[in-house]
């Protein structure tokens, strides 16, 4: 009705709003994506999927990928292919399979001899690929960078890559909405990667659970975007589903001419128009609000094994007996124990073995320029300290050759740090690039979770400033002892920077669209084949709980990387909980109690802790459970991604009181049984306690009682999907035709053939 208010939207509503195809009842929504980046990790079996149903990708032309966790660093000089350049079998295994699947399905794909190659959340947005007003998924938990641009991006497992690959849509549930202010002026030194530790100290690993947050204030309004994307890549860090900030005029800047952006013109302003909308309207409704003073951060870094155990530069080493909570305390006793720590410790006093500068959170040319200062600042002729290797690690081919033209790889070399190839390195040490055991690294990487760099290894998380700061003393330093007011450069001539647009490929005009006949275009119908569901039903499970008093159990603790390279979904109950069950020097049984019996034979899985399953995306963690025999994990809360990945495996994560997993876990520690009946919603108890009823949500529930599988039951909404596209390519032109074909990009008409693209 003419003059009707409308009700004022977030940012994160108002492109959720413009992105659903379907919604139930309940709350379940089928959602458009926009975006699909791809890497070798958590695509294989997707692909396999595809393959084994006969099904084909529905959109090339929104798809993007490369390699990055498994590829060396070294000197690509002698690179001939693949297969002869690396040399660990099962990390070789994985770049082959992207390799053979991107020919086969037609898609997009920077190899290891484009110079576009690099991390995949770095070659997103500096292609153009990441865009305003989408919504972007990856098989990577860290794709929530993305959502610096004004998107909603998250990470997904890998049953949820195939569901995209085959109906460009993924089955979700609405999050609420976080908003984290800060106003003020940051201290001398303080960069994004101190504001996003020290937001995560403040609220938690667990403090975004089933939020999706947007960073706002006069801070993030005027960081650059390399900044935003640093603080986003964290929101996962803090428990969120993704991180944002709305666009304007930095973002607008950054994106024009990228090859894959709105080419100049009529397609720019019109996107451009658009985007100006995305900004939360005045009065609109955030579920938690948290607002933090610039004033009150200071160089931040992490001491323990959770991204949650931040402690000022100045500060010291907590100590576990000032803490009441005796989850919590033991906590932060086991990090101690694991990271060799004294309690009290002075942060400054601690020894670095290594220092590692990369990865998707910090690879970019800004974090490089950031680090290079540091070292000309101590002088001419200083070099690292002795008996620390320290590496850089461009995030992408473009900015490494962006950094070269600059002479910072000349910075770096001369004192004495080794320069590197791009890729995740050491982020999470998939690849050569790992800590040995005992070794401490100053890192800018995200996570420091135990062995998360290498078995053994000890992580603390700090700004690319501060981490070179640390490869030159040899220890955790304070970095404003290297910036005087004026932030000289000791004595040398300034940094030299050049445009990254010089080395990015020229914006490609669409060739004309290619004309098709009705025949020619796959109805997305056609493929709700009657393929039967690889999804054992789960009505009723009744067996022995295993009982852990653990927080933050992460994916890293439930299934080690060096289990990840893996092209199937089975043969992982061993790697279960690994670390954990294998003394690090004998290899022998430990005494954890999945080694125990009756546990070792256990049906359910009992946790004290909150948070559990934070951490990737990556869908081994359930793979591992779920092959070890365990069909129902029951906890106070999960981290969301762990949560959905469980359910796309037939297994059912249930979340009560505290008070309630603390009765079924002396259950279970007593070796009683445990019967969970989905059907009726309780968990039944032995010795005549009483039942324990739970929630579900209604769709998820259906599915696992019925065994159904996603996919097939999106394709027989094949009408509404293809409603939606068409509407889409009305409203926003600029999302159809991605793609580097023949030097020009490919038309969304011509994707949607059989027909294999020439790549």
């Amino acid at each position: 009705m003419p003059g009707t208010l409308k009700t004022p939207r977030t940012l994160y509503d108002k492109i959720w709003d413009d992105h659903v195809v379907d919604a139930q009842a309940d709350g379940t929504t089928l959602l458009y994506i926009d975006r699909h980046l791809v890497h070798e990790v958590t695509s294989p079996q997707a692909f396999e999927g595809l393959r084994n149903a006969g099904r084909s990708v529905r959109r090339p032309d929104c798809t993007l990928a490369t390699v990055d966790h498994n590829v060396p660093t070294i000197s690509r000089k002698n690179f001939t292919n693949v297969g002869n350049f690396i040399e660990e079998p099962d990390s070789r295994a994985q770049c082959v399979a992207l390799e053979d699947n991107v020919k086969e399905f037609g898609l997009t794909y920077f190899g290891m001899t484009d110079r576009r190659q690099g991390i995949v959340h770095i070659i997103g947005p500096e292609q153009g690929f990441t865009l305003p007003g989408t919504t972007i998924v990856c098989g990577d938990s860290h794709t929530s960078t993305h959502g610096a641009f004004g998107a909603i991006a998250f990470g997904i497992g890998t049953s949820e890559v195939e569901h995209v690959l085959a109906t460009q849509t993924l089955l979700q549930r609405k999050s609420k909405n976080m908003r984290i202010s800060v106003d003020g002026t940051l201290p001398e030194g303080v960069t994004s990667k101190d504001v996003i530790l020290h937001i995560i100290g403040t609220i938690g690993t667990a403090g975004g659970t089933g939020c999706v947050i947007e960073y706002a204030g006069s801070v993030f309004r005027g960081f650059s975007m390399e900044a935003r994307m640093s603080v986003c890549n964290m929101s996962i860090e803090a428990g969120a589903r993704a991180g944002m900030v709305a666009p304007d005029e930095i973002t607008f800047a950054y994106l024009r001419n990228r090859p894959l952006a709105p080419p100049p013109g009529e397609a720019w302003d019109r996107a451009e128009a658009y985007w100006r909308t995305l900004v939360s309207d005045e009065g609109a409704k955030f579920d938690v609000e948290v607002k933090i003073r610039a004033e009150d951060i200071i160089p931040t870094l992490t001491w323990g094994t959770s991204p949650q155990d931040t402690v000022p530069i100045t500060g010291v080493v907590p100590d576990p007996q000032n803490i009441t909570d005796p989850t919590k305390r033991a906590s932060v006793e086991r990090s101690l124990k694991y990271m060799g720590l004294t309690p009290n410790t002075r942060m400054e006093d601690i020894t670095v073995d290594k220092v590692f500068l990369g990865s998707c959170t910090n690879g970019r040319i800004e974090d490089l320029r950031s680090a290079a200062k540091v070292v000309l600042a101590a002088g001419p002729g200083a070099s690292v300290a002795p008996d620390v290797h320290a590496m850089i690690v461009p995030g992408s081919g473009l900015v490494k050759q962006q950094a070269e033209a600059e002479g910072l790889d000349v910075i770096f070399k001369r004192a004495g740090f080794d320069w590197r190839e791009a890729g995740c390195s050491m982020c999470l040490g998939m690849n050569p690039d790992q800590l040995k055991p005992g070794q401490r690294c100053a890192s800018t990487s995200n996570r420091n979770f135990e062995g998360r760099q290498g078995a053994g290894g000890r992580t603390h998380l700090m700004s690319p400033a501060m981490a070179a700061a640390a490869a030159m003393t040899g220890k955790l330093t304070d970095v404003r002892k290297y910036l005087g007011g004026s932030q000289t450069t000791g004595g040398s001539a300034p940094l030299k920077i050049t445009s990254p647009y010089d080395y990015l490929d020229p914006p490609q005009v669409p060739p004309a669209p290619v004309a098709l006949a009705p025949s020619d275009i796959p109805s997305i119908a056609d493929q709700a084949t009657s393929v039967p569901s690889s999804i054992p039903p789960f009505r009723i499970v009744k067996g022995i709980a295993a009982p852990l008093a653990i927080e933050n159990v992460d994916t890293d603790m439930i299934i080690p990387k060096q289990f990840l390279k893996t092209l199937k979904r089975t043969g992982l109950a061993n790697a279960l909980f690994y670390t954990l069950r294998k003394d690090p020097h004998t290899g022998k049984d430990t005494d954890f109690v999945l080694n125990r019996q009756p546990y070792d034979k256990a049906k359910i899985l009992v946790c004290t802790g909150q948070n559990f399953g934070c951490g990737s995306s990556r869908e081994h963690a359930p793979w591992s459970l779920n092959d070890f025999g365990i069909r129902c994990i029951i906890a106070p809360s999960f981290a969301e991604i762990f949560k959905t990945n469980t359910m796309q495996n037939g297994m059912l994560p249930i979340t009560l009181s505290p008070e309630e997993c603390k009765e079924l876990f002396n259950d279970a520690s007593e070796g009683l049984d445990l019967e969970v009946d989905l059907e009726k919603l309780e968990i039944r108890r032995e010795k005549g306690r009483p039942s324990i009823p739970f929630e579900a949500e209604s769709f998820r529930r259906h599915c696992l009682l019925n065994g159904l599988d996603d996919i097939g039951l999106t394709l027989v909404k094949g009408d509404a999907i293809q409603t939606f596209e068409e509407r889409r390519s009305e409203t926003w032109p600029w999302l159809d035709g991605f793609g580097y074909v023949k030097g020009g990009r490919i038309q969304a008409s011509a994707v949607r053939t059989k027909k294999k693209i020439d790549w």
